[in-house]
């Protein structure tokens, strides 16, 4: 059943990210717009440059903060990606095959034996 319940969220989750990747593209502009007015507003030592930085750092700060279904599209790849690392860590659990590395079994003995 957990097996099932990882595949539906996964699938969901995926969907929902991949319907969603336009705005997490300007998600992405908006937070660029914004560092770059950050950076270029620090670093400018005219007024006339610093209010215009400013503009360009509110306008992407405003943009960024109003795209809500980029963070929907975020919540729901980081959804996906944790249904794909379970269903990973699942399948390791449960798998029979004997470690490839001869010496694992002795390091753990010997760090059993020099405690």
């Amino acid at each position: 059943m957990k097996k099932f319940a990882l595949v539906v969220l996964g699938i969901i989750a995926g969907i929902v990210a991949v319907a969603n990747i336009g705005s997490i593209v300007a998600l992405a502009l908006s937070a660029a717009a914004a560092f770059a007015g950050w950076h270029y507003f620090r670093k400018s030592d005219s007024t006339i440059g610093r209010i215009l930085w400013g503009i360009v750092l509110l306008f992407g700060i405003l943009t960024g903060i109003s795209n809500i279904p980029a963070f929907i599209g975020i919540l729901a790849a980081a959804g996906a990606y944790y249904a794909w690392h379970s269903w990973k860590v699942s399948k390791r659990k449960n798998s029979n095959v004997i470690d490839a590395d001869p010496f694992a079994k002795f390091e753990k003995q010997w760090n059993e034996f020099t405690k």
